[in-house]
């Protein structure tokens, strides 16, 4: 359950609605599958993003686990050393009073620059927080850029991610269609189904013409969930 701004629990899809393996969730997000389980990985109680019991190996990853990584990626691009940061994130669900903050709408308003002080001042291992020559201004572009692939609901938490990995197709996961399967945009094709029937050996241009997308939608799907150009 998770806990919301006013206290409160509630029973979500989002939150706990299996939808791909760990491995498929680290190709939508073109992350090594061993960097997301280090950070499903919990410490004192507290993994940086939440998957399910391991006794669901083949859909783990909820969507809020999925958001929670894109985040996580954009604040390790802007110079955040993610092994090292779980102390402020601590200090970011106190000041929010949420447990999914990485996930939270307040992270692109204040949270951005709190998690900036954060890593200045909380005390470490003689390693800082944040990689040297990293500036607030650069910090901060760079994690809003990253946060625009996020559609929010209105209590706070996304409602939707675009998968920048499969630009530039429009790749979104959506609870609310295909049951949280990566879908094209547009036309609501699951994308696992495009990549199967390449996979499978038919023409790709054959494909896109079957599924109404684009050849450049089925060179995407190949791409990012098989590792090869259609």
């Amino acid at each position: 359950m998770p806990r919301l701004a006013d206290g409160g629990a509630r029973t979500d899809p989002r939150f706990g609605a299996g939808l791909l393996s760990v491995q498929d969730a680290a190709r939508c997000l073109a992350l090594p599958p061993r960097t997301f389980r280090r950070w499903a990985v919990s410490h004192d109680g507290q993994p940086l993003i939440h998957v399910l019991p391991a006794e669901r190996p083949q859909a783990r990853v909820p969507f809020i686990a999925l958001a929670e990584a894109h985040v996580l990626t954009a604040l390790r691009q802007a110079g955040l050393r993610i092994a090292k940061a779980r102390p402020a994130l601590k200090a970011l669900q106190r000041e929010f009073g949420r447990d999914y903050v990485l996930a939270a709408r307040e992270l692109a308003t204040d949270g951005i620059d709190l998690l900036w002080d954060f890593s200045r001042n909380i005390p470490g291992d003689g390693e800082p927080l944040m990689v040297a020559g990293t500036n607030q201004l650069v910090f901060r572009e760079i994690v809003a850029g990253y946060l625009k692939y996020l559609t929010w609901a209105d209590d706070g938490y996304p409602r939707m991610l675009r998968l920048a990995a499969f630009e530039p197709a429009d790749v979104v996961v959506d609870i609310d269609r295909a049951f949280g399967q990566p879908i094209f945009a547009e036309t609501r094709v699951r994308v696992s189904d495009v990549a199967a029937m390449v996979n499978a050996g038919e023409n790709p241009h054959e494909v896109a013409l079957e599924y109404e997308v684009t050849d450049d939608d089925v060179w995407a799907a190949t791409r990012v969930l098989l590792g090869k150009a259609a």
